[in-house]
């Protein structure tokens, strides 16, 4: 693995109006299958060659979450999401860039008003999302012949990891999102894989502590994967001890970076 440190500038948190966040982040090239699943199980994310982990200093409220996919059980809204989409084909293939998707992106995005990222134009989307990735999966959805909506993920012998759903934003009877995951999943446990890691989990944030209704899934807290909800939905892990303070380094600085 060759890795190109970058040096880390607070910014506005996404999720909280009052705080800042601060990456650990980095450029990656030329990851092996190990590597990458070593990164994932230690709460990174990426975007084509960017990964990055949270480090906000007094703000743990990003915990990474992941799906114990042998063991999943649809609640009834996931039920319910599957069954209102049923006349929505899916393709499942390797990423494939159009403008088609770049505008579905844009669109989607309106639905999130405070939410500002990088990823605003078509050359930096191609790079977040279709650009260099030996390990990229893509599923379409389809209604009526029209693509509707996409799903990026990665995908090696062992791990999935969902990276970004986007979809038209007004088809609201079709819960695309929701659907979304339901079929991650199931395409995971389908190839034998045992986690599908859903990036982080917020309580305080609806758009994020939906994830936790994926169960059993488990929480990265502590530097270790611990249960957090069972598939009947219980809790394991009282919500005072939800919290992730990421104090490790995962990318050691040499010339030739090895995890």
């Amino acid at each position: 693995m060759l890795a190109h440190f970058i040096d880390s500038k607070p910014f506005q948190c996404g999720y909280f109006n009052d705080r800042n966040s601060v990456f650990e982040e980095y450029l990656l090239e030329d990851l092996s299958e190990v590597e990458f699943e070593y990164l994932l199980a230690h709460g990174m994310r990426h975007f084509g060659e960017y990964f990055f982990r949270p480090n906000c200093g007094a703000c743990h409220a990003c915990v990474p979450i992941r799906v114990r996919t042998f063991d999943y059980k649809l609640n009834r809204s996931q039920k319910r999401a599957v069954s209102a989409c049923a006349d929505i084909r899916i393709k499942i293939d390797t990423p494939r860039f159009t403008t088609e998707k770049f505008d579905l992106y844009l669109a989607h995005k309106t639905r999130f008003k405070s939410l500002q990222d990088d990823v605003e134009d078509l050359q930096n989307f191609k790079l977040s999302f279709y650009g260099k990735g030996a390990f990229g999966v893509e599923f379409e959805y389809y209604l009526g012949g029209e693509l509707i909506g996409a799903a990026l993920g990665d995908v090696t012998r062992k791990t999935f990891s969902c990276i970004y759903t986007f979809y038209r934003p007004d088809l609201d009877k079709f819960p695309i999102g929701t659907f979304s995951v339901v079929k991650q999943i199931e395409y995971s446990r389908g190839r034998g894989i045992p986690f599908a890691y859903l990036g982080y989990y917020i309580a305080e944030n609806p758009s994020l502590s939906y994830k936790a209704n994926f169960r059993p899934n488990e929480l990265y807290i502590d530097h270790e994967w611990r249960p957090f909800r069972n598939a009947e939905g219980d809790y394991l892990v009282s919500m005072d001890k939800v919290a992730w303070k990421n104090t490790d380094t995962l990318v050691k600085s040499t010339s030739r970076q090895s995890i």
